[in-house]
């Protein structure tokens, strides 16, 4: 019954409208109006039965879909929103992990600074150490060569001068102080 008065109304409505529109013509005995309301309401009922239900059917299959589709849409927003989330996080420690090795590296730097100024500081005490001696040595030998060319050459110009200047008095009395001198050595 509920299936049928929705029609019963539409047929009811499209007589009213038919006879509204009549003309006062009859086709097998029956009035136009009639047969213009049974047309239009026959036309709706074969209308509705093959494309309103599927259409229905469609639509709402449809809009189960797009709830599906959009429920999916959401949790895929929800789980883009948490990977964000995370990505955000790790590029937080990423930049934090970066900032600490820029630290650490300009801390290593600055003690690799230190360690080479003290090993440089070493390094010229030491060359500067090793100049001296070479100097004092090069002295030492320079001044000992010095001497010995020196009393070198003193010795022979005594011995050019006394070649020169002596005479056989002077060379009979070194000769007796020597003697002199070896007998009370021995003695």
């Amino acid at each position: 019954m509920k299936k049928i008065a929705p029609w019963l109304i539409l047929f009811v409505g499209c007589l009213a409208f038919a006879i509204l529109v009549d003309h006062g013509k009859t086709h097998i005995g029956v009035p136009d109006y009639f047969w213009l309301s049974i047309n239009l309401t026959a036309f709706l009922y074969v209308l509705n039965r093959f494309v309103g239900v599927p259409m229905s059917s469609f639509l709402e299959t449809r809009q189960v879909e797009i709830g599906q589709e959009l429920k999916k849409a959401e949790s895929k927003i929800e789980e883009a929103e948490k990977l964000r989330l995370q990505v955000m996080q790790r590029l937080n420690e990423v930049e934090s992990e970066v900032l600490e090795i820029k630290e650490k590296a300009e801390r290593q730097g600055k003690a690799e600074i230190e360690r080479l100024n003290e090993q440089t500081q070493s390094e010229e005490k030491r060359f500067l150490r090793r100049v001296d001696d070479e100097i004092n040595r090069r002295q030492k030998e320079t001044r000992k060569l010095l001497a010995e060319e020196t009393t070198a050459l003193t010795a022979q110009l005594a011995a050019e001068l006394l070649e020169r200047e002596m005479t056989d008095s002077d060379r009979k009395r070194i000769l007796e102080r020597s003697l002199t001198a070896l007998k009370t050595i021995e003695d």
